[in-house]
């Protein structure tokens, strides 16, 4: 399920659209209590695994939804709980607080994968944007990954939001994400520090997007790169061909045209019925081996 919420500073009331099937529902709500609209803060709670077997472990425990009665994960004794209500409050009181972030505008996208067992929580700000060509907007884009099946760590990301297509625009480099594992705990400190940087983390890769629009690229160094993500899938390789020649029609032979068919990818490109139910987390992971590829040394080089 996906809820997308937009809503501007509180108090002031929007309207929240929720996917349910083919069917979107309209709701008003009050900006400063999202989790009454959002589904993503659904009960959980901690049981030790004996207690749902019982047979002696070695203090192994289950991660319980409790609406569905479903097991999400089983950890070991070292795993702590980090709620959802407790990383995106905190984010949502976070970004509010930012010095020079303007949330006028803010849009959000709550989804989960694995019945739960992973949610994704993606902010676009509309009052912060780059501007490669006439008419090709990025926005910056925050996304905040939190997982009780133990699929990801706990992580907060920065990239963009491409308006032309609706692609999502990673960013190759750790720039001022975070990352913490469950065991750790969660440090509210250490994430306003990082999100006191986002602005001009966001506006430095901007100029890096922009060298890209003035880079060009061959047919020869698109296909090098098309190659390596696609590793042995023929089909992959075909299907990233095409996409990497709509852009470069559309934008010209560019870096920035080659990185667009990439993100063009990872966003948009088919997911079987079967995994619809965890698209996000697919995405998610189109995203990353997107991102470990511009961070590449093949890819510098052409850049």
């Amino acid at each position: 399920m996906t809820n997308i919420l937009a809503f501007n500073k509180p108090p002031i009331i929007k309207s929240a659209v929720t996917d349910v099937g083919n069917l979107a529902v309209e709701r008003d709500f009050r900006a400063t209590a999202p989790k009454e609209i959002a589904d993503i803060f659904f009960p959980v709670e901690m049981v030790p695994l004996e207690s749902l077997t019982g047979i002696k472990d070695c203090g192994f425990q289950a991660v319980v939804r409790k609406d569905t009665n479903k097991i999400l994960k089983v950890h070991g004794s070292r795993y702590t709980l980090i709620k959802n209500e407790d990383v995106f409050g905190s984010v949502d009181k976070i970004l509010r607080k930012t010095e020079g972030l303007d949330t006028d505008g803010m849009r959000v996208v709550d989804q989960t994968a694995y019945a739960g067992g992973r949610t994704i929580r993606s902010y676009v700000f509309p009052a912060h944007e780059i501007k490669i060509n006439d008419g090709d907007v990025t926005q910056l884009r925050v996304n905040v990954i939190n997982s009780y099946d133990g699929s990801t760590n706990l992580r907060i990301c920065m990239g963009g939001y491409r308006i032309v297509c609706a692609n999502g625009m990673i960013i190759g480099d750790s720039i001022g994400n975070y990352t913490s594992r469950h065991s750790s705990g969660f440090s509210s400190p250490e994430i306003t520090n990082r999100m006191a940087s986002t602005l001009n983390n966001f506006f430095q890769v901007g100029e890096q997007w922009k060298h890209w629009a003035n880079t060009p690229c061959s047919n020869l160094q698109a296909q090098a790169v098309i190659n390596k993500l696609a590793g042995e899938s023929d089909s992959l390789r075909s299907d990233l061909a095409d996409f990497w020649l709509d852009e470069k029609h559309k934008l010209g032979g560019s870096m920035w045209a080659l990185f667009n068919a990439l993100t063009f990818w990872s966003t948009h490109y088919e997911i079987k019925g079967a995994s619809m139910d965890n698209s996000a987390a697919i995405v998610q992971s189109r995203e990353a081996r997107v991102g470990r590829i511009i961070s590449s040394d093949l890819f510098k080089a052409a850049a």
